[in-house]
């Protein structure tokens, strides 16, 4: 896990995504504050990736700032909006936490 934190970090953006990825698919929750912090990198996708991420592992410290995300975000990817990605791990932590 802390390879991947500290891969959130990299000057190449292929490379932060990736990170980002691998920790929501780990769950880890020492991944969290990091995460948080790669919801402002300027790679649309890397922000998209820390959202998805976040959602994956559930921690409710995280909300704030995805709801941020979800209602300032203009970032746009392949995949979809960053803003869409943030409102669904939205839910999916208030889900988790509602269970």
């Amino acid at each position: 896990v802390e390879p991947l934190i500290a891969a959130l970090g990299d000057a190449d953006a292929e490379v932060r995504r990736y990170a980002a990825w691998a920790l929501g698919e780990i769950g880890d929750v020492r991944a969290v504050e990091p995460l948080i912090a790669a919801l402002g990198d300027a790679d649309a996708e890397v922000r998209r990736y820390a959202a998805w991420a976040l959602g994956r592992i559930g921690d409710v410290r995280a909300l704030l700032e995805l709801e941020r995300v979800a209602r300032e975000d203009n970032g746009v990817t392949v995949f979809g909006r960053v803003a869409d990605a943030a409102q669904e791990a939205v839910k999916r932590i208030q889900g988790m936490k509602n269970a």
